[in-house]
Parts: C-alpha cells; structure tokens; sequence
C-alpha cells in the first residue's frame, strides 16, 4: 500500500498549477478565487517535491495536511 500525504499550496497566479503537476502533485481541489491548492503525493517525495515547489516565485506558501491519509483506503 502506497501511504500518501496531503498537501495544500498557496499560490499568487493560476497558471503555476501545471507546474505543481509536472511536480507530482496529484489535484484534487483547486480554488481560483482564494488561491490554493490542494492533493496529495507519496509520503517518500514529499520533502523533494516541497523543496522543489518552493523555488517557485508564484508559491507563497506550502502546508502538509492535517488529515491522516491511512484510513482513506479504498481497498475492498
């Protein structure tokens, strides 16, 4: 089983929610009008990917999530 971290981004401009993709963020919610983001990636990249978004001028801050992903398992 994959364990997955939530995360949320705040952005200044739209268009930088392509690169959070490219990253391997995967999207589940994206609010244009107060300008965040949020999904989730792999716990193990989550540091790397953190690092990496930062860099961005167009991020102004990124927050894990408070939510546990554990118990959010599909499985049957």
């Amino acid at each position: 089983m994959v364990h997955r971290k939530g995360i949320i981004i705040y952005f200044q401009n739209k268009k930088i929610v392509k690169e959070v993709e490219k990253a391997g963020v995967h999207i589940s919610y994206v609010n244009p009008k107060a300008n965040y983001l949020a999904g989730y990636i792999d716990e193990g990249q989550f540091d790397r990917v953190k690092k990496q978004l930062q860099k961005h001028r167009q991020i102004r801050k990124i927050e894990e999530s408070m939510i546990e992903m554990e118990h959010l398992s599909f499985k049957e």
